[in-house]
Formats: structure tokens, sequence, C-alpha cells
């Protein structure tokens, strides 16, 4: 099972079932299939999953909101009750399609192979990932979640707005994952390195 707090960690626990900050292994070892959850039952279906040992990425996204004059980032679903499982075998997969909260393994019809002279016919199979095609994807989603809101980027030119460094005059050094900023903050006309988060900060 993927887990967070690991190099190239999962999406997929019952705690934090929407990550993205960090890259995210694919296991190329399992098959990975895309699976639909039912509505308002998201949070079930991943606990399931996670109980069925079943690997799992719900990719996210992120966006730069303002409530009562203080910005905030706020995450959300990249793709709508969808989630993307690793499983061993069909065994496997049988056990996750059966898992509460989950509507349905996305499938294309495929030709129905049989003994020659049948007539032949079209099936539906679960459609299967390309695991390296999939790691991309998970690369550049991690990428697109260090976010650089409302023109916050490196050099610029910020005031802090909370802590015991508030009101002092820093500069952004670098952006780093999980909404936080790496700033030289200017003490006595020297620059000391600080973390704070992009809600600590505000333009100048």
């Amino acid at each position: 099972m993927l887990r967070p707090g690991t190099p190239k960690a999962s999406a997929g626990t019952a705690a934090d079932p929407i990550r993205g900050i960090e890259p995210t292994a694919i296991d190329a070892s399992l098959r990975w299939h895309i699976a639909r959850t039912l509505p308002r039952m998201g949070e079930r279906a991943l606990k399931a999953l996670h109980e069925a040992k079943v690997d799992t990425f719900q990719p996210r996204t992120s966006e730069v909101v303002v409530r009562r004059g203080r910005r905030i980032v706020r995450h959300a679903q990249l793709l709508l009750r969808t989630v993307f499982i690793g499983v061993r075998d069909d065994l496997h997969l049988a056990e996750a399609r059966g898992v509460p909260g989950l509507a349905e393994i996305v499938s294309h019809p495929e030709a129905e192979g049989g003994p020659e002279g049948n007539i032949s016919g079209m099936v539906l199979r679960p459609a299967r990932l390309d695991p390296e095609a999939l790691q991309e994807f998970a690369d550049a989603v991690a990428k697109g979640e260090i976010v650089a809101p409302m023109g916050v980027s490196e050099g610029a030119n910020v005031v802090v707005l909370t802590g015991p460094f508030a009101s002092f005059p820093a500069v952004v050094e670098k952006i780093l994952p999980g909404d936080r900023l790496k700033l030289g903050i200017s003490i006595f006309g020297r620059s000391t390195p600080v973390e704070l988060g992009l809600a600590d900060v505000r333009l100048v």
C-alpha cells in the first residue's frame, strides 16, 4: 500500500484521501485501472479499498480563495468521483470491485474470444493503464500542486502577516510543496531564512 510520508508517497489512505503535493509512486508490478465512486461515497470507498490492500491514487487541484480577508488554499479532487487503483490480479480486482461506495471499474469493449466457429461478439473488459504513463501523470500533478497564487513568485517582495515576524518585510526565496514559502526576512538589515504558509504573507 502506498502511504503518505514516504518518498513518492501515495494519495490513497483513509486519513488523507486526496493528496498530490508529494510525487506519487506508481507500482509498475501492479495492474492499474480507473474506478468511479458513488455520489458522496468517495471517502467510504477509499477506506474500503485501503482495507482491501488496494493501492490508490486520487489526484487533486488547488485554488486560492479569500475568506474574511485572508488567503487560504483550498484543495479539491482533480477528477470528480474518480480514483486510480492498483491490484495484483483478477481476484484482487474482483475484491476491489465489490467494496462499498465503488460504482464501477471503467471498461472498454473488446472482441470476445472463444472456440473457432462461434459467433464473435463484443464484451466489456476493465481498461488497464500503462504504469509509466500514469507515473508521468502523477508527477505532473505533483508539480502542479506547488501553488504560486496571485503573482507570488521567487524574488517577490512580501510582508509577513502573522507570528513573531508580523509586519516584517521579506523576499520569497523558494516556493515549496504543501502551500509553503521559504522567505528571507530582513531583520536589522540581515536576511534570516524562515518558512511560512501562503496565507501568512501578502505581496507588496
